[in-house]
């Protein structure tokens, strides 16, 4: 954020009558601002974006660091204290933004010990400056040199785990922090010939692309920010509404989602899938003397149960109080048997302890095949209802398998 003291302390001519240097400070301390109060109002109105506040934080402190350059410009300030201000102002900005980044991205504190030496680098050089000025423009040097690793720093963790679902904004996002990053370092080539005669205007001139590189890239940044932030609350909400929440696994919809997927697939490969409906024996028993709490474990340790016991390419959801369902593509009715009785056998031997109490349930399964029931998903849920009616109806604590008698269409309450 330091503009050269040469540049600044000479009468700055307009830029081919566009607009001067001041103007150019001006232009992005307003859009800092403006960054700042467009994501702390977005986070406002949509319930909070991961990093919001430290994207807001970096925009006011690097528009503080700006605000500070025209200190010098006014004369208000030395301008060693300026330079020192300027760039912690600068080096705080930049660190923030990069923890709003990783916040946004859900890295944990990732390369959180680079940024804070890279402060304590900025820190160290403040110091130097303050209490032993040099003559040479050795702090703008060694700051732009901090902002731009720290630019490179946050641009690598934008490229990296943006992911596919946004790698558009991503790639935009760290191709702008790059194109910063690439500036700064050209201006901490720049102060390195201080001793030509050629200094004075190789500087201004520099100071002025670097703002304007700054203007457009901020625009960038910000805008891959707020497209970043909608992006991962999209794909939250998608994901609230595909999973049960209390045990993660997949609701009703997201069920018939996949399976109408699988459907498809089989279509076309002229393949079998079976679907497995599976009913809690004695649940109501836990609620009733145990409570609700105790209930909500045992549902959890079930889901836990089966999603352990299933292959990775089957989808397990829960269809809403006690029963389960679990989708089992490529797999014939024999197969599907299989997977039903070991079912039974781990939820029948599974133990769980509550505030000191053990808990057991059991679990009764209908199977049911699309070599039964035909490829569709009215059919396959039918069908395994019905068996699962039947095992519930013979003595529960058992597996019952669809047969060709079964009723199609009619759905039935289970005690």
């Amino acid at each position: 954020m330091l503009v050269h003291d040469e540049a600044i302390r000479a009468t700055l001519p307009v830029w081919k009558g566009l607009m001067d240097t001041r103007t150019l400070i001006l232009i992005n301390v307003m859009f800092y601002a403006l960054y700042a109060g467009v994501t702390l109002a977005n986070a406002r109105i949509f319930g909070g974006q991961r990093g919001a506040r430290w994207f807001a934080g970096a925009n006011l402190s690097r528009a503080g660091a700006m605000l500070l350059v025209l200190l010098v410009h006014w004369r208000r300030m030395p301008l060693r204290v300026d330079e020192a201000l300027t760039g912690l102002f600068a080096v705080a900005g930049l660190m923030m933004l990069h923890w709003s980044f990783v916040e946004l991205l859900e890295r944990g504190p990732l390369l959180r010990r680079v940024q804070f030496g890279l402060l304590g680098t900025a820190v160290a050089a403040a110091l130097f400056v303050v209490i032993w000025p040099p003559e040479a423009p050795v702090m703008v040097g060694a700051m732009c040199l901090v902002l731009g690793v720290q630019s490179l720093v946050t641009a690598s963790v934008v490229f990296r785990f943006s992911g596919e679902d946004v790698g558009l904004a991503g790639w935009m996002t760290g191709g702008a922090l790059s194109l910063y990053a690439a500036t700064l370092l050209m201006r901490t080539l720049v102060t390195l010939q201080y001793r030509t005669p050629q200094y004075a205007e190789m500087a201004e001139q520099m100071d002025r692309v670097w703002m304007v590189v700054m203007l457009l890239a901020n625009g960038v940044i910000a805008f891959g920010y707020m497209f970043l932030a909608a992006a991962k609350l999209r794909l939250e909400l998608l994901w609230r509404a595909q999973v049960d929440e209390l045990t993660g696994l997949l609701n009703r919809w997201a069920l018939k989602r996949a399976t109408m997927r699988e459907i498809q697939r089989c279509k076309r490969a002229k393949g079998a899938l079976a679907l497995v409906m599976m009913d809690l024996d004695g649940l109501k028993i836990v609620n009733d003397t145990a409570g609700h709490g105790c209930g909500d474990v045992v549902l959890q340790a079930v889901g836990g149960v089966i999603q352990e016991t299933v292959r990775a390419q089957d989808s397990v959801a829960r269809m809403g109080g006690d029963e389960f369902c679990i989708l089992l593509p490529e797999t014939d009715l024999s197969e599907a048997v299989t997977v039903a009785e070991r079912l039974r056998v781990e939820v029948e031997e599974l133990v769980i302890r509550y505030r000191g109490e053990t808990v057991r349930v059991m679990a009764s399964l209908g199977v049911a095949s699309s070599e039964q029931c035909g490829l569709t998903w009215q059919g396959l849920m039918d069908y395994s209802d019905s068996a699962l009616y039947r095992a519930k109806r013979e003595g529960k604590n058992r597996v019952v398998v669809a047969g060709a008698e079964e009723p199609v269409g009619v759905r039935r309450r289970r005690a």
